[in-house]
């Protein structure tokens, strides 16, 4: 039943050798629109070479990865869970027959494949993505010279419980408990006789006054603090690095940082100037305000990798944002990647094109995005490419109110900044993180302008910063206006249809993962999905429509009243 395929010196099981009633049942089944005609269009073999230095050649021959990868691959198309899969593979005949599988196969269950998607790794899936959009490459759906290269970017939703403070440190403690509880008895039996640990199993109600939260917040603290002050004690030291797994022992380091970087982002003692003369008095702690805890906070202990961003003005959410370049000609999917929430759109541009070009060899003639992507470092990194970037100017406005640097005119050449007034200056300072200048105007000419109330509230004169990248971005100002301009950023649109796909069809929008890595993967293989829908729709022979009946004047007639 099983045959074997010789691939990089692995020999894989795989099913060469259907029986005669396998063949029945799927020749009485009809053809499927889209699962019928994949295989017409794409080639997976080329993950059995891509995947050997996974497997040993000795031992229990392994499942082939050309149908683990096409078992993925569905289980995205659907939006499956593991356990759904599974599911799937036991009882839908034009699945097995997608996968090329007996009727009666039942070899998969839902822990194989997460072991599978671990073992790959979001860079193996990352290959097979561009192995099949090379496949696309030589079939023509994308490549062309004329070709553009639209980018953006959707927020998704974080599979965490959105806590405060007080759960979040609970949440820091019973992990490093857990953790030494399941995989190391013996130092959770130390644990247990020396530290009487309460306040971690006790939840705040909505009925708590407010001196008890404070009181039971400072005790949470300690004995955080002393959980890992324990860990770290000469008592404990010797057990703890004779831990017989080495990679359970580093998980409980990862844990304990998570939980240290947690109180440290969340509490302060409440009088750290004490002097030293004064009674040693046991050490109280306060939670920070708002103001005082950093923008880039752990938000879960279980996914201390999720970051809180804003999509507009009005959008605030937790979790990872997803960036997307495709190709114009047909809305394939040429890159994707994960990013965290809080990051800023247009830092991944650049990376996402160069890896396109160095795979493929592929040059496009324009890349279009929103504003967020048409800075003048990018405008300047893709034209040291030899593609046009087109993406709005971001307009800058005066927080005051007052006159906007719109208003003064920078001459180049001169190097010298103008006023409405007519008043020039030549002095500047560098301004390192913004890189550029700030130009100065003399503060005794200012103070006998007409519009000096209206152009600046600082005594000293006005000033105006001048970056860079002022050249470049004129000319990308002047591009926009133009009628080829309007043209292309009237194009970005179209890839917010790929990304209401992905997002809500292809479920990312709230995936069920946890962790950066995983989302990265599902993130290639919807990718993945996606191109293969299109390279069906363009490329594979049409099925006709299954009709119940053949023939209209086999169908019964609804029964019309006489007048």
């Amino acid at each position: 039943m099983f045959g074997v395929i010789v691939m990089a010196h692995i020999q894989y099981k795989t099913f060469s050798q259907l029986t005669f009633s396998d063949y029945e049942v799927y020749s009485s089944v009809p053809p499927h629109p889209f699962w019928s005609r994949v295989e017409q269009v794409v080639d997976f073999s080329f993950a059995d070479k891509l995947c050997a230095p996974l497997y040993s050649p000795n031992g229990q021959r392994p499942y082939a990865p050309s149908l683990k990868l096409k078992i993925h691959f569905v289980q995205r198309y659907h939006n499956y869970s593991d356990r759904e899969m599974e599911e799937a593979i036991l009882y839908h005949l034009h699945l097995k027959q997608f996968l090329g599988v007996p009727v009666a196969f039942s070899g998969f269950d839902h822990s194989t494949l997460g072991l599978d998607r671990d073992r790959m790794g979001s860079d193996l899936f990352d290959a097979c993505h561009h192995h099949i959009l090379s496949q696309a490459l030589v079939k023509g759906l994308w490549g062309k010279e004329y070709d553009r290269w639209l980018i953006d970017s959707f927020h998704t939703y974080a599979n965490i419980a959105k806590v405060g403070a007080y759960r979040l440190i609970q949440q820091g403690i019973l992990q490093i408990i857990q953790h030494i509880k399941r995989t190391y008895p013996k130092l959770y039996a130390f644990l247990l006789q020396d530290c009487a640990l309460k306040s971690f199993l006790k939840r705040l109600s909505d009925r708590t006054s407010e001196k008890d939260r404070l009181v039971l917040f400072s005790r949470l603290v300690v004995e955080a603090y002393s959980l890992l002050h324990w860990l770290e004690s000469e008592r404990v030291q010797p057990l703890f690095w004779t831990w017989e797994i080495e990679k359970q022992q580093l998980r409980c380091l990862e844990l304990q940082a998570i939980l240290y970087q947690i109180l440290q982002e969340n509490a302060k003692p409440m009088d750290p100037n004490k002097s030293e003369g004064a009674k040693q008095e046991p050490l109280h702690y306060q939670e920070l305000s708002k103001k005082e805890k950093p923008q880039d906070r752990i938000r879960s202990a279980h996914d201390p990798e999720i970051r809180s961003g804003y999509k507009s003005k009005s959008l605030k959410f937790t979790g990872d944002k997803i960036q997307i370049l495709e190709s114009r000609t047909h809305g394939l999917i040429l890159n994707t990647e994960t990013i965290p929430g809080n990051e800023w759109d247009g830092e991944r541009l650049a990376p996402m094109v160069e890896e396109v070009i160095n795979r493929h060899g592929i040059i496009p003639k324009q890349v279009v995005g929103d504003s967020s992507y048409g800075t003048g470092e990018n405008r300047q990194r893709i034209q040291g490419m030899q593609i046009l970037l087109t993406a709005p100017i971001q307009k800058s406005s005066n927080p005051a109110g007052l006159l906007e640097n719109d208003w003064f005119v920078y001459d180049e050449k001169m190097d010298e900044v103008t006023c409405p007034q007519g008043y020039s200056t030549s002095k500047k300072v560098r301004n390192n993180p913004g890189q550029g200048y700030q130009f100065k105007f003399d503060a005794k000419t200012c103070k006998a302008c007409p519009l000096f109330q209206q152009c600046t509230t600082n005594k000293k004169g006005r000033t105006v910063f001048i970056s860079d990248y002022y050249e470049i971005m004129e000319q990308g100002r002047s591009y926009n206006q133009t009628e080829a301009g309007q043209s292309a950023l009237r194009a970005r649109y179209e890839v917010e249809r790929t990304n209401h796909q992905a997002a809500n069809h292809q479920g990312l929008r709230k995936p069920r993962t946890r962790g950066r890595e995983p989302l990265r993967i599902m993130a290639k293989l919807t990718a993945m999905v996606i191109n293969l829908k299109i390279m069906v729709k363009k490329l594979a022979e049409p099925i006709m429509p299954f009709y119940r009946f053949k023939k209209y004047e086999n169908r019964i007639k609804a029964p019309v009243c006489p007048n």
